[in-house]
């Protein structure tokens, strides 16, 4: 049995470190996260049926919240301090904003094909927590963050004591009904004539993560001007033939049958969601 993780967002939520902006001397310096462009109305609304059973980036939020609260009561009883990040906004949830690979024009004018924690729009958040974590001293680090008994580490089994659940199933189902629409009849044709719109446009790639992983994307970090043409000829390919359309509906389908299927899996699985966030606020509720 695992725990129930923060899946889903938790992948771009990782810390990534930028620097910037003004300091004082002797301070490290703040970190500054750019913000990526606003999300469509089209990532807006892209929600699958799976989705609800696994946490979502307020959510996440509202647990990391607790669990600073927690871990600053432990550390104050090692000797030290922890930064509590509260009063965190709302976010559209856009955990799905890459799922079909790049669909946004701004995006892809920006960015090209690379992807980081940007995209789940908080980056105020991630700065943040970066900045938490450079303040750190070597003591203070092993204290919070020490893998085996930090308090960052206690704080979170302490959340999620009880909420036992295997999450291996819905994790699988999640990735299976991405290949299983893909396979599908309507998702094949589909992808077969994004490819065809692609190499009308000179860009000959088989479906649209051969265009994401072209080894040329690879050599630098910031996008190249052939990076980026590619990927607004494969946002311009995907409208043109519909492809996040139908994929998202095939999905739609597929992961409501896999949910009536194992409902007794998911009940579990809600349930287990349910009272971890119910946790979560009894901490938070506390003065």
């Amino acid at each position: 049995m695992t725990r129930f993780r923060m899946a889903g967002a938790t992948a771009l939520l990782l810390l990534v470190t930028g620097c910037g902006g003004g300091t004082s001397q002797g301070e490290a310096p703040r970190t500054v996260l750019a913000a990526a462009p606003a999300p469509t109305e089209e990532v807006r609304n892209l929600v699958l049926p799976l989705d609800d059973y696994r946490l979502s980036v307020n959510e996440i939020y509202l647990i990391e919240s607790a669990q600073d609260r927690l871990t600053r009561a432990c550390m104050r009883k090692r000797g030290y301090d922890w930064e509590v990040i509260d009063h965190r906004n709302h976010y559209p949830d856009l955990r799905n904003r890459r799922r079909y690979g790049v669909i946004e024009m701004a995006v892809a004018k920006e960015m090209g094909y690379k992807s980081n924690a940007r995209l789940m729009g908080s980056t105020d958040i991630t700065a943040r927590k970066t900045d938490r974590e450079k303040r750190l001293g070597p003591a203070e680090k092993q204290a919070a963050l020490n893998p085996a008994d930090g308090c960052y580490k206690r704080s979170g089994d302490q959340l999620a004591h009880g909420n036992e659940v295997d999450e291996g199933l819905v994790n699988k189902l999640n990735s299976l009904s991405l290949d299983k629409a893909l396979k599908s009849p309507a998702g094949a044709r589909a992808t077969r004539s994004w490819a065809r719109c692609m190499r009308e446009r000179g860009h000959p790639y088989r479906d649209f993560y051969a265009a994401a992983e072209d080894p040329r994307w690879t050599r630098s970090d910031t996008p190249s001007r052939a990076e980026r043409q590619t990927a607004e000829a494969d946002v311009t390919c995907k409208r043109r033939v519909g492809l996040v359309k139908v994929l998202s509906e095939q999905e739609r389908a597929i992961q409501n049958r896999d949910i009536r299927e194992h409902r007794d899996y998911f009940a579990r699985l809600r349930s287990a969601k349910d009272r971890h966030l119910a946790a979560a606020r009894a901490v938070l509720g506390r003065r």
